[in-house]
């Protein structure tokens, strides 16, 4: 591919996924036309990121239609435009649709690229492309250069990072030469996954949340011979969605809980007092979403860890819940004996002939227990520490000192505005981050409802910067780097 000088943009966002895009999407709102913005996606599809490149219409939302607006000041946005689109309900078998359906993601995907494609046509310099960074670095004048993969670099005046959830830790180690010796996949949503899935013989699948939930529903019809057995350390699953009331917020702003135990006491309290009333624990768990940022922000680093160690398999099970349909076809096929789940810890794993020897300590017995599996999935989660990331882009950050893993190791450092905090824990210039990688800092940063927020007080501050002339004066100060040329590989 011929390579071609790409100019410098206003604002550059690397990642295409629902935050990265709803960023771009919010520029565009509030300022028209009179900015310069780049989306820069490594996949050939911009706007869906991983939670809505599924093409599996089995793959439900786990919120509501009706509270799934991609705008703060319009939570509604996407159930209208549903009623809008008859033809894409008709298209994933949905003739009839109330407020409270749970619709299938790819849905939810469209939707994001309609919003998308409606920004870039109220926006003549707002670019897709198609590459992959590679690097970044830092100009003289505040802003930087990002290196691609296919084509040179790109110039930018501020870099978001919205990067998303990258793949699970890998469950074995890999051989010498980088390869892995056991047959363990681990992108579920892959479709060709799917088809070795489908074969004769049994499987395992680690990790027993949402995405392993997802890769039953897509194996349930095609897998037609062998079992599907389901490992976690707690064998906790999502709890299924309920019609549940409005709840009355039962917590004091001004007086938060301030340890996990507190925090534990109180919500056990609260639900005591609402199945008094009726009131089903659904409704208490909702009622306190306004509080869950305030409430991990005001715990000490001691406190979340406890949190993260002790309360967080149960918290996340209760606070991000399912579909109950979703749930039913996990029952029905434990009732007929294709699906078993399990509890315990994996010791080990070895080859046997074409399969995999598991090697796990049960939690209910503590003896050691062995299950032999043509396929091993990994849906334990994203890897969420940066320093074990295999990601070019990270690993030269990290290199460069510009990104610092948070305390907890389950995100980045970052300030209140978003801005990416280096090595040093200083706040660097014109670099900032949005949705998972906050999740050290907020906890709940990875839902539609905090990261719609999240998006439009980003663009905002953005928007408050170039206002303000500052991005003027930069641009002045770098020698007037404002001219464009043709880019390469824009979408």
């Amino acid at each position: 591919m011929n390579k071609t000088q790409i100019a410098k943009y206003d604002v550059l966002i690397i990642g295409s996924g629902y935050s990265g895009t709803m960023v771009a999407i919010n520029l565009v709102r509030m300022r028209g036309s009179n900015i310069r913005i780049a989306l820069l996606e490594r996949r050939p599809e911009f706007g869906r990121g991983v939670a809505y490149g599924t093409t599996d219409s089995r793959h439900l939302l786990n919120v509501p239609a009706k509270n799934m607006g991609a705008f703060p000041d319009d939570i509604h946005h996407f159930y209208n435009w549903l009623q809008r689109h008859p033809d894409k309900l008709r298209a994933v078998g949905i003739d009839q649709m109330g407020p409270d359906a749970f619709i299938p993601r790819v849905l939810y995907g469209s939707y994001i690229q309609d919003l998308l494609s409606t920004s870039q046509q109220n926006n003549s310099s707002f670019d897709l492309i198609q590459d992959e960074a590679v690097d970044l670095v830092p100009q003289s004048d505040g802003a930087f250069r990002l290196e691609l993969r296919e084509n040179d670099s790109i110039e930018a005046d501020h870099i978001v990072l919205a990067v998303g959830n990258f793949p699970p830790g890998e469950l074995t180690p890999r051989s010498p030469d980088g390869r892995r010796h056991l047959p363990v996949l681990n992108n579920p949503y892959s479709p060709a996954v799917r088809q070795q899935l489908a074969a004769p013989g049994d499987v395992l699948i680690v990790g027993s949340g949402l995405t392993s939930l997802d890769l039953l529903l897509s194996i349930k019809d095609t897998k037609k011979e062998g079992v599907i057995h389901i490992l976690s350390r707690r064998g906790l699953f999502p709890q299924p969605h309920a019609m549940s009331e409005t709840y009355k917020p039962f917590l004091d702003p001004e007086n938060l809980p301030k340890t996990a135990l507190e925090l534990c006491r109180i919500v056990r309290r609260e639900v005591r007092r609402a199945a008094a009333t009726g009131i089903g624990w659904r409704s208490v768990v909702d009622s306190m979403r306004p509080f869950n940022q305030l409430i991990w922000q005001g715990l000490t680093e001691t406190e979340r860890k406890l949190f993260l160690r002790r309360i967080k398999p149960f918290w996340d099970t209760h606070r991000h819940r399912c579909a109950s349909e979703i749930i039913a076809v996990k029952q029905a096929m434990e009732k007929t004996g294709r699906l078993i789940s399990h509890r315990g810890h994996i010791n080990g794993m070895k080859r046997e002939g074409q399969n995999v020897e598991v090697t796990f300590r049960s939690a209910e017995s503590g003896e050691q227990q062995k299950l032999t599996v043509h396929y091993v999935v990994n849906c334990t989660g994203p890897q969420s520490n940066y320093k074990r990331l295999n990601d070019t882009l990270i690993t030269k950050l990290l290199a460069r000192g510009l990104i610092s893993p948070d305390p907890l190791s389950v995100g980045l450092a970052t300030a209140d505005d978003g801005s990416v905090l280096d090595h040093h824990g200083y706040a660097v210039q014109n670099l900032f981050t949005v949705g998972s990688p906050q999740v050290g800092r907020l906890y709940e940063s990875i839902a539609v409802p905090e990261l719609r927020i999240q998006a439009a007080d980003l663009a905002r501050t953005l928007v408050a910067k170039i206002v303000s002339g500052s991005l003027k004066k930069e641009s002045k100060a770098a020698g007037g780097a404002l001219s464009r040329s043709e880019p390469a590989t824009v979408i």
